[in-house]
């Protein structure tokens, strides 16, 4: 049941990604007559498309490596691997110098079955939740063998192709939406409005919201397939600003004090998933380690999510540069008697 249900899950959250894709070729159709990035001709190839779809993975309190949580890349969970689509514009500010938007859609989990670490286990938490997020970012290029050369490599033939490529190192602030679920009896229920941890109530921390900043840091390889489209691999990490994206970050709270404040069939889900424990007749822990005040997450360590996409960036055609700049206007000799006409 499950795996049906995250498949329809799945599939529905795929739609938005068509309108990208759409968006993304009718932009780089726009790019069909423009040479690729030239040092020597930067000012007239600011503009470039990005599209991208890859791989993304989650670090917080649930799941991970088989000892205590940590905020480190060891405590990545392969198997809890999604997935992410980007789209974005890149503007050359000076030769190697960027700026870039890009906006992005993708999906976090994690699981603390897939954890041996017994408390983390004992816990028996689970969640997923869809990110939208908008970053706007510094980038500097590094070149590696820029230049232009033969097509094939052949002596005398004509035409020219451009060769090379460029590792990137990019740094910003984004702001993000995220909105974590748990999966219960087949249906994946929405968790901030269960308030898990008290979140709201009297002696409860603050409530959390659906948005939050982050700062994105990656890396990039970007290799040249033709006068305007490359093709690369990026990798970018985000540090947020909120320890709420898997709905888990202080202690454990009376659950009778949040299904009093929630009432009805709600204030019963609520009791049950602030603390699904094992205990110890499904091999977990005594009910002592989870009672109200104990330690459920690590509100010192905010959470993080990354990222691992390719990459395919068009050059757009600046139409209209050279049409609205008087420095470009150029007379062409007449020819047969004709006048004289500027051609802009």
């Amino acid at each position: 049941m499950r795996d049906s249900s995250t498949k329809v899950l799945f599939l529905s959250a795929l739609r938005p990604i068509r309108y990208i894709v759409l968006l993304a070729f009718a932009l780089a159709s726009m790019s069909s007559s423009a040479q690729f990035f030239d040092k020597d001709k930067w000012e007239d190839n600011r503009h470039q498309l990005s599209i991208g779809f890859g791989a993304s993975n989650f670090l917080g309190e649930l799941g991970g490596k088989d000892a205590i949580g940590t905020d480190d890349f060891q405590d990545l969970e392969l198997s809890e691997t999604r997935w992410a689509a980007t789209i974005g514009y890149k503007y050359t500010l000076y030769k190697q110098i960027h700026l870039r938007g890009d906006f992005s859609f993708l999906q976090v989990q994690g699981d603390d079955k897939l954890t041996e670490e017994p408390f983390r286990n004992n816990r028996n938490l689970n969640f997923r939740s869809n990110i939208w997020e908008f970053a706007l970012m510094a980038e500097l290029e590094l070149p590696i063998n820029k230049k232009k050369g033969h097509i094939y490599d052949i002596k005398g033939a004509k035409g020219w192709r451009y060769q090379g490529s460029s590792f990137y190192v990019f740094g910003g602030l984004g702001v993000f939406n995220y909105n974590p679920k748990t999966l219960l009896d087949g249906q994946w229920i929405e968790l901030r409005p269960l308030r898990t941890e008290g979140q709201g109530l009297p002696d409860g921390p603050d409530e959390y919201g659906r948005f939050s900043m982050n700062i994105p840091l990656g890396l990039a390889y970007t290799m040249r397939l033709s006068h305007q489209m490359s093709f690369g691999i990026e990798v970018m990490y985000r540090y947020t600003f909120t320890d709420y994206i898997d709905d888990v970050s202080t202690d454990y709270f009376d659950p009778n004090d949040i299904q009093l404040y929630l009432g009805g069939d709600e204030g019963e889900v609520a009791y049950y998933l602030s603390n699904p424990a094992l205990g110890p007749a499904q091999g977990g822990l005594g009910s002592n380690v989870t009672a109200p005040g104990q330690q459920r997450g690590d509100p010192t360590d905010d959470d993080g999510y990354m990222t691992a996409t390719f990459k395919v960036h068009f050059l757009l055609a600046d139409q209209y540069k050279n049409k609205f700049n008087p420095k470009r206007r150029r007379y062409k000799p007449a020819r047969r008697g004709r006048s004289r006409k500027i051609i802009f």
